[in-house]
């Protein structure tokens, strides 16, 4: 080697110790001129943006001219076009609504219309205008703004050659009773796909009846069973839609899609009055092997229905309460950026450091409804993140599929001491018995390769993972499939479902493709609010710091921190339970809490830091070895 070249690798080395600051070295051309054998930087370790057969996401494709803006909520007594006065409110609307979208998004597919529908963000939310400005960007307009009624069954005439009007796209409508009978708009959510036709509800019927619409299927005494059976030869297996009776949210989605929709509760929150559970079960093994499942179901646990979607081989996508799915996901493939996550360079951690180091990892990060929603605004921007330095599970390999656009937003805002960390491994499944009813396997092998690319080009270090039982051999056979898949992976975190803590913070040790032994990493505690009481290793900051500070073994320590556990600032140290009253602090701020209870033989670091650590603890030789094929 050169003394010029030896010189200049020391410039790169010191220009590189603020890591956040590395970003103009992000590209291969800084090889250029010195030796080709020369290792590259280790911000450089990053894939270049490429289909690599990891979208598996169902995707609208072709791109609308216009769209219009539809408002779901009317002024009580207003006049429509034809001098009815209307009262409009509620679940009937609102599945109008989610109906017309997803027909006519799915005749922009079709090629038979060059105008889509978006449903309005009333809440106002900067996830969905940041998906409004991608699409302007995209060239699409917005058209202007109309309530579902006046879509339904106005005319318009066109504009720039743009044919505006949307009735014509329906061939009628689909009737339901959603207060007698709540199953008849999952029903109706169906037929409306199979049957081409808006979702009408006994209550409106004579206004659609008078604005010349014919009824195409009356779903008003049907059930979910009874729709499975007319309808299973007539929708697409690639994916499938779980979600309550009385929602709406997401049917734009399936009708788009072709998809079935099921509930496993047959009434809203209620196990008691029945479950769709056989049928459950029937559709998981109709479904596609791999098939992704979106939604959710209220107030039945997930043992019932995640467990068995893993267990058949399907990831559970979790966004019961988002919006605009076929839109905001928009010719994902092509929309994709080289966003890259900040990365601690483990070449400039201080190894002499005599502490014992502490770790906290934000739970719930595969959950899409989140990432679209308050995720941004009340965790990721908590004035105590930077303190913290947070570990943030988000869905990598499923959200830069669905809303690129917020996607970006949130690895370009990242806090440079904060980590990222994939989520849960492509949504929500368990390491320990995903597709053990299938060729567990070749499924884990296709997903952990989904999810390796996605976290390759993004420059995702950690992988976050959950199991049934987080220390068992089929455990590690999971953990193993997505370390031989990533040789870029620095680490596994993993959650035992449930308590999240029950790994106890053991340590395990599984071999890449190139022989470096890679820690999944357990969550030794959890900040978990139980109102009353602490479990073992489950509890309010006081509790857990105090087990923490008690243990032997605590030289290294990944705390979960459950995100939707709240703690109040008592300032005693004592008081094991008196923070669970009454509180407001989440996230990052419940981290500071345990911090304040902890002495200073601790120090708190972020996870990749962590893992790095433990590697050059137990592991010192290859670890150094490793990071000798940096600069």
């Amino acid at each position: 080697m050169t003394t010029k070249t030896m010189f200049f690798k020391t410039l790169l080395l010191v220009a590189c110790v603020n890591v956040a600051g590395c970003s103009k070295y992000n590209s291969p051309k800084i090889n250029q001129g010195l030796d080709e054998q020369l290792p590259g930087l280790y911000e450089e370790l990053v894939d270049p943006i490429g289909d690599n057969g990891q979208y598996n996401l169902p995707e609208m494709t072709v791109k609308p001219k216009r769209y219009w803006n539809c408002v779901e909520v009317l002024n009580v007594g207003s006049r429509n076009n034809i001098g009815e006065t209307e009262e409009i409110r509620g679940l009937q609307y609102h599945l109008l609504c989610q109906s017309l979208a997803g027909l006519a998004n799915r005749a922009v597919q079709q090629g038979r219309s060059e105008v889509g529908v978006w449903l309005h963000d009333h809440a106002g939310r900067s996830s969905y205008s940041l998906s409004k400005q991608a699409l302007s960007d995209l060239g699409i307009s917005e058209q202007g703004m109309q309530s579902g009624i006046e879509l339904a069954r106005n005319s318009y005439g066109p504009s720039d050659g743009i044919a505006l009007q949307l009735k014509d796209l329906f061939d009628g409508y689909v009737l339901t009773d959603v207060t007698n009978n709540p199953e008849s708009g999952i029903v109706a959510s169906v037929a409306a796909s199979v049957h081409n036709g808006i979702i009408v509800d006994v209550r409106d019927r004579a206004n659609y009846d008078n604005a010349g619409y014919a009824m195409v299927y009356d779903a008003r005494t049907k059930t979910t069973a009874d729709a499975w059976q007319e309808f299973k030869g007539q929708v697409s297996n690639k994916a499938l839609v779980v979600m309550p009776v009385q929602t709406g949210e997401l049917r734009d989605f399936a009708i788009m899609h072709n998809l079935f929709v099921v509930n496993i509760n047959k009434e809203y929150n209620n196990p008691g009055a029945g479950q769709n559970l056989p049928l459950f079960e029937e559709i998981l093994k109709w479904l596609e092997p791999g098939a992704p499942i979106y939604g959710w179901e209220q107030g039945v646990d997930e043992e019932v229905f995640v467990n068995r979607a893993s267990i058949t081989g399907h990831v559970w996508v979790p966004n019961d309460w988002s919006y605009n799915l076929p839109l905001t996901s928009l010719a994902y493939r092509e929309r994709q950026q080289p966003t890259l996550a900040k990365v601690v360079n483990p070449q400039f951690i201080d190894w002499e450091k005599n502490k014992k180091f502490v770790s906290f990892y934000l739970s719930d990060g595969d959950n899409i409804q989140w990432m679209m929603n308050d995720f941004v605004g009340g965790f990721y921007e908590n004035g105590d993140v930077a303190e913290m330095k947070m570990g943030f599970g988000i869905p990598v390999s499923n959200l830069n599929q669905m809303a690129p656009a917020q996607f970006n937003h949130i690895i370009g805002s990242q806090h440079r001491d904060a980590t990222l960390i994939e989520a849960l491994g492509g949504g929500y499944q368990y390491a320990d018995n995903y597709g053990r009813e299938g060729n567990r396997s070749e499924l884990l092998a296709k997903l952990a390769d989904r999810v390796a690319n996605s976290m390759r080009q993004h420059r995702v270090k950690l992988l976050g993972l959950m199991a049934k039982d987080v220390t068992s051999a089929d455990a590690m056979t999971g953990y193993q499939a997505f370390i031989d898949a990533n040789d870029q992976l620095e680490g596994i975190v993993a959650l035992q479902y449930s308590p999240y803590a029950g790994g106890a913070g053991e340590i395990f040790w599984l071999k890449n493709s190139a022989g470096f032994e890679i820690p999944v990493v357990t969550a030794r505690y959890s900040l978990w609010n139980f109102g009353s009481y602490n479990n073992e290793r489950e509890g309010t900051p006081a509790y857990i710091a105090q087990q923490l500070t008690q243990e032997a073994d605590n030289d290294f320590s990944l705390i979960s921190v459950h995100a939707w556990s709240k703690f109040r600032d008592t300032g005693n140290r004592t008081d094991l339970t008196g923070e669970n009253t009454d509180g407001d602090l989440n996230g990052a701020s419940a981290a500071k809490l345990m911090k304040n209870h902890l002495g200073d033989e601790f120090e708190v670091i972020n996870p990749q830091e962590l893992i790095w650590r433990i590697r050059m603890h137990y592991k010192p030789e290859q670890t150094e070895q490793y990071l000798k094929t940096f600069y």
